[in-house]
């Protein structure tokens, strides 16, 4: 009798969990205001992210005006981090909306159904069911932390290259305003003006614009490692602690159906003609 009672009581507090964990819970984490300190981070990105791309827009635009076809190989590649900007822009804006969808799906959605499948295991096989619950329960925490780990892991690696990307910027629009003369000058003030400084402002502006680049490059690397590669990396580490702690490969799930093993039969006693037609 008090065995029954004991899980009558287990029973009731699961579901009552289950169901704050479906309503309050899931409102309280999911709300934007909750998150942010990580979406100022965020944001504080993609505002650098935003400059760097009109920067470099900008910056190849006065980089082909400048006399000349040495600059212009310069000025395309400029042209063409646009794209990698655009990308990262990308990935941050998914991280920011990341951080009150996971919550909400974590909550509405494992949490629960990890109480449930406790609940029924005091029930019903209750070592295979408190394992599944086990696993829905971790696979949801290591959710939750992903993205807050990754943002502030990122935060660490900006802050160190944060004097490096604006000094990039700022050479962009140094670089810019020198080439704007040259860019609109009519036909006979950009001969004049190539006439009077070929010579010195040529070479000085096709060697600035070299050095942009390389900033450039430097920045870029930057923006990919701490904004696609830390994300990636932790979820990586996350799963691989999963996977530890429940012997679960998440990889499994996206396999196709023909690819899996097929289940293993039960073998039988040596005696049995099953044992005799069991492959394995």
């Amino acid at each position: 009798m008090n065995n029954i009672l004991s899980r009558t009581v287990i029973c009731l507090a699961l579901i009552l969990f289950a169901v704050l964990s479906f309503f309050p819970l899931a409102a309280r984490f999911s709300a934007p205001e909750r998150y942010t300190a990580y979406t100022e981070s965020i944001d504080a990105k993609t505002d650098t992210v935003l400059k760097l791309m009109a920067a470099s827009t900008v910056t190849s635009a006065g980089i082909s005006a400048i006399p000349g076809d040495t600059a212009t190989p310069i000025a395309e590649k400029l042209a063409d981090f646009s794209e990698y900007f655009l990308l990262i822009l990308c990935v941050l804006y998914a991280e920011k909306y990341l951080l009150s969808i996971i919550p909400l799906g974590v909550f509405r959605g494992l949490f629960p159904l990890a109480c449930v499948l406790f609940a029924v295991g005091r029930i019903w096989n209750p070592r295979l069911l408190d394992r599944q619950a086990c696993k829905l329960t971790l696979i949801g925490v290591a959710m939750l932390l992903v993205i807050p780990l990754s943002v502030r892991t990122s935060d660490l690696i900006y802050t160190t290259f944060q004097d490096s990307i604006d000094s990039t910027i700022a050479s962009a629009e140094e670089l810019s305003e020198e080439t704007k003369e040259l860019s609109e000058a009519d036909d006979v003030g950009m001969l004049r003006s190539v006439l009077n400084r070929l010579s010195e402002t040529k070479d000085s502006l096709t060697e600035k614009a070299s050095t942009i680049l390389n900033r450039f490059v430097e920045t870029l690397a930057v923006m990919i490692v701490t904004s696609c590669l830390i994300p990636i990396l932790v979820l990586v580490f996350f799963l691989w602690v999963v996977k530890q702690l429940t012997g679960v490969d998440l990889r499994e799930f996206s396999a196709p159906v023909g690819r899996r093993a097929p289940p293993r039969r039960p073998h039988f006693d040596r005696e049995g003609r099953e044992a005799e037609h069991d492959p394995y």
